[in-house]
Formats: C-alpha cells, structure tokens, sequence
C-alpha cells in the first residue's frame, strides 16, 4: 500500500472511531439522562410519599398529644378531688378524735364518781360491820346463852 492510501485509511479509521465514540457517548448521555430523569421523578415521588406519610404522623402525634392532654386533665381533676375528699375526712377525723376527748373526760368523770361510791360504800361496810359487832354484842348481853 501506498503512505497515502495508509494516511487515508489511518484518517477514514480515526474518523470511524471518532464517529463511533461520538454515537456511543451521545447514546449513554441520553440513557443516563433519562435514567436521571426516571429517578429525578421516582425520587419526587418518593420525597411525596414522605411528606404525605409525614403529614399523617404528624395528626397521629397530635391525637396523641391530645389525649394525653384529656388524660393529664382528668388526672388533675381526680388530683383535685382526692385533695378536697381527703380534706373532708381529715375534718371528720379531727371531730371524731374532738369527741372521743370529750367521751373521755366524761369517763374520767364517772371513773372519780365511782370511786366516791366505792369509798363511801367501804365506808357504809365498815359501819354496817360495826353495828353487826354491837348488835351481836347487844344480843349477846340479851339473850345471854
């Protein structure tokens, strides 16, 4: 072969190549163009999902959030109410304690009565046994045996 039939060959080849490489480059930057496109959209999609999934947990959180609160004023309310129940029968108590000092000093009372009764009914018995020693002393001297 001729030099320029080998530079024209050398030059149709380099050409081919270049055509070649350029077809395949354009081909693969529209494949990956349209990959990034389908997951440019599949990302968007996903990114919606999300947000929609976010926007349900979010009012799920809040109906929580909103029951707790039912729950922590129904707390507070029974709070409230056990304080004043409590109070009630705290007084009740103290009155009833009121009473039982009272019930006391009137058994006290009555404690000291009978031991009045007591000391003058060993009274009553030691003059009753008297009597008994100067009535049998009296029969005696009576009705002498």
């Amino acid at each position: 072969m001729n030099e320029p039939q080998v530079w024209t060959l050398i030059g149709v080849f380099a050409a081919a190549l270049l055509g070649l490489t350029t077809v395949i480059t354009q081909t693969f930057m529209r494949t990956m163009s349209a990959n990034m496109s389908t997951m440019s959209a599949n990302f968007t999609a996903i990114e919606t999902r999300l947000d929609s999934m976010a926007v349900q947990v979010d009012a799920k959180f809040d109906t929580v959030s909103a029951k707790f609160d039912t729950v922590n004023e129904r707390i507070e309310g029974l709070r409230t109410e056990m304080t004043l129940r409590f109070e009630r029968v705290d007084e009740r108590f103290e009155q009833v304690d009121k009473r039982f000092e009272q019930v006391d000093k009137r058994f006290e009372k009555v404690e000291g009565r009978i031991d009045g009764v007591d000391a003058r009914l060993t009274t009553i018995e030691k003059q009753v046994t008297g009597i008994d020693g100067d009535v049998q002393l009296l029969m005696k001297q009576a009705f002498p045996k």
